[in-house]
């Protein structure tokens, strides 16, 4: 599975919706700071990563946090 699918996955599951790589979490969702907090949560639980939660609020598309995370599990390496 990769990042972007994992990462769907986590957005279906805190928003109860189905969403796709271009949802947006303010747009599409009306995304809050408790969405986005569970959002930080998942994803730091499921890659692993410490994922700032600012990065919520600059890339709010699935694809373009599974990006940041892609990015941040290259760099622990």
């Amino acid at each position: 599975m990769t990042s972007e699918e994992q990462m769907l996955d986590i957005w279906k599951n805190v928003s109860g919706r189905q969403v796709g790589p271009d949802t947006d979490f303010f747009d599409d969702l009306e995304g809050d700071s408790m969405a986005a907090a569970a959002i930080v949560h998942w994803v730091n639980i499921v890659f692993g990563v410490q994922l700032p939660m600012i990065e919520v609020f600059d890339r709010p598309t699935p694809a373009e946090l599974a990006g940041v995370v892609d990015e941040l599990r290259a760099a622990a390496r």
